[in-house]
């Protein structure tokens, strides 16, 4: 048996007796840092053996895992901080536990994201997750212009030394684009601020310090019900000197100007 086993974000008062009782019962504890997880199994007393499960050894170990389990030997997976597999290795494990049909089950605990999203005040019906931004400035523009013409809430985390980096670059794409930051979350200093691009950008270090991991909500993408003045052709330059590939900007004018794709790429590359 596999147990997917959520764990707290920041405060341990929100481990689950459930999640105890299964890292007891466990025969091996997977995890990505075992300093930080002794820590979470020093505190509840638990003292299942632990066993590094992360991105630089997981193809090595993945096999063998699934052997002793087919042998009878019961895993529990967690993450140095909430729930495994988002972010985090682990998916790659449980696809394999599909293949053999070996059964494994999901111990729920908070996500960051999730509570991020709540606590944000932006519609939540419809929000797309994307994760770390790349670490390439280019890849980073790139993938920002297209989080900026999402037409769902786009949720994204972001660490502290970057994040004004990062609200430099929302506000020169949509300065009155209201977004909102979450840090510390469950933790002393929990902290959830919204406002424009240009607001929270000039409170970061100062009413907003860049301290803890940070979630970033931005809202969604709104067309403007206004006729367009500039050709298809402008608006897809536009784009790209945002950031947005050409072939993503193409759809998404396309899309916008009730056009046909072909029709759009077919002007702009004239």
């Amino acid at each position: 048996m596999l147990y997917i086993t959520g764990t707290p974000i920041g405060n341990l008062d929100d481990m689950s007796y459930r999640a105890i009782k299964t890292l007891k019962e466990a025969d091996v504890i997977l995890c990505e840092d075992t300093r930080i997880t002794r820590k979470l199994t020093t505190h509840f007393e638990i003292d299942t053996p632990l066993k590094s499960y992360h991105d630089f050894n997981k193809e090595e170990v993945t096999e063998s895992i699934i052997e002793d389990i087919k042998n009878g030997k019961t895993y529990a997976l967690v993450t140095d901080a909430g729930m495994p597999v988002i972010s985090d290795p682990g998916f790659e494990l449980v696809s394999r536990m599909q293949d053999e049909n070996l059964p494994y089950s999901v111990i729920p605990a908070a996500s960051a994201f999730t509570m991020a999203l709540v606590a944000s005040g932006i519609a939540s019906y419809e929000f797309t997750y994307f994760g770390f931004l790349p670490k390439s400035s280019s890849k980073q523009r790139e993938k920002l212009s297209e989080i900026m013409h999402h037409k769902f809430t786009s949720v994204l985390y972001e660490s502290p030394h970057r994040m004004k980096n990062l609200m430099t670059e929302i506000s020169s794409i949509d300065s009155r684009r209201i977004v909102s930051v979450s840090r510390e979350i469950t933790k002393k200093f929990e902290q959830h601020v919204r406002g424009t691009a240009d607001e929270l950008l000039s409170k970061l270090d100062n009413d907003i310090p860049l301290k803890g991991e940070f979630v970033v909500v931005i809202d969604r993408y709104e067309e403007e019900q206004t006729e367009f003045t500039g050709t298809p052709k402008e608006h897809v330059t536009e784009l790209v000197e945002e950031g947005m590939r050409p072939k993503d900007a193409i759809k998404l004018v396309a899309e916008l100007r009730g056009l046909k794709k072909q029709e759009v790429y077919d002007v702009f590359h004239k």
